[in-house]
């Protein structure tokens, strides 16, 4: 709606606010992956089930990508996106 439509005033403070609140989540996850690096090299190195440990890592990592792609397109509607090159984008 708001690439169609354009934003007034305020439905563009609510866009941005809704854009920081989910690039806080998607630094929160990015924080998490990194914080269970060593578990994962514990499992490894102990030869371990790395099943449930590698599921908890591509629930985090679809999140991501989920968060991104949202932050993403916000910034599209506000007409701010700054990485304009990426090819993978979904069209």
């Amino acid at each position: 709606e708001a690439k169609a439509e354009g934003l007034d005033g305020e439905a563009g403070t609510r866009l941005r606010e809704e854009r920081r609140r989910l690039e806080e989540r998607y630094a929160a996850e990015a924080e998490a992956v990194v914080g269970r690096a060593a578990a994962w090299d514990r499992v490894v190195d102990e030869a371990g089930d790395r099943g449930p440990l590698l599921e908890w890592f591509k629930q985090r990592l679809a999140t991501r990508a989920y968060l991104r792609t949202v932050i993403d397109d916000l910034s599209d509607a506000l007409g701010e996106r700054q990485d304009q090159h990426v090819s993978h984008r979904r069209h």
